[in-house]
């Protein structure tokens, strides 16, 4: 992954050099690795290829299973550009490229999913087009784009939440702009619903990420993906 300008042949958008100090993309890293598996679910990057061409190699070179959100020969004819699911680690070199070279560039983002892998995919592709009223052909929904997906979650309905979620997703960790902040957005309980007497499937935590390495005792209070629990 290169964090430079490019221009995308499928999302026709162009980078900005990412101009951030190399400290604190390694502070961003450290503090997010942590965030990410503080609450001991699996967890899975969400990564658009049209963004960074580097995505396809990290991953064929990495050390993570990943799968094409596209099935079959569409998944051979646009894998340069395609979107992908990958299982990360903690500790592997695909999670510390992403968090070090990706954040911030809306290369993906992060999901938590207690699923099977497999079960998690065909959950996912059900959503990789929509209908548009008034239009007889489909069009796609980037929802691995973490510019879409920040906006598109706090837009939805209860029942839109209830068809995202089902029993696969617990929690996502998105981007914000420029990387600065985390945006998570954490799947409530009915048990919490009910005592609280809310209807609120997520609730959305913002995180401002740190700038120098995070002590001890910050990383244990940090906010994380139980927060809503």
């Amino acid at each position: 992954m290169q964090p430079r300008a490019h221009r995308s042949s499928r999302a026709s958008t162009e980078r900005d050099v990412d101009e951030t100090p190399q400290s604190v993309r390694a502070a961003r890293a450290e503090y997010l690795h942590e965030l990410l598996f503080r609450s001991g679910t699996p967890v899975f990057a969400l990564l658009d290829a049209a963004r960074d061409p580097g995505v396809v190699k990290l991953l064929e070179t990495g050390d993570c299973p990943y799968t094409c959100l596209y099935a079959g020969h569409s998944g051979e004819i646009y894998k340069p550009y395609a979107p992908y699911l990958a299982q990360v680690a903690k500790g592997s070199r695909v999670l510390d490229t992403l968090l070090r070279k990706g954040w911030g560039q809306s290369v993906g983002y992060f999901i938590g999913s207690r699923s099977e892998p497999g079960e998690l995919l065909t959950h996912l592709r059900k959503f990789l087009f929509v209908d548009l009223p008034g239009k007889e052909r489909r069009a796609y929904f980037r929802f691995y784009d973490p510019r879409v997906m920040r906006a598109f979650l706090p837009t939805c309905s209860d029942e839109q939440l209830d068809d995202w979620l089902r029993e696969h997703l617990e929690w996502f960790v998105i981007e914000a702009e420029e990387g600065a902040w985390a945006r998570v957005f954490v799947r409530t309980t009915p048990e919490r619903r009910e005592a609280q007497g809310v209807s609120d499937r997520l609730v959305l935590t913002p995180i401002q990420l740190p700038v120098v390495p995070a002590s001890q005792d910050e990383m244990a209070h940090a906010p994380d993906s139980r927060i809503a629990v």
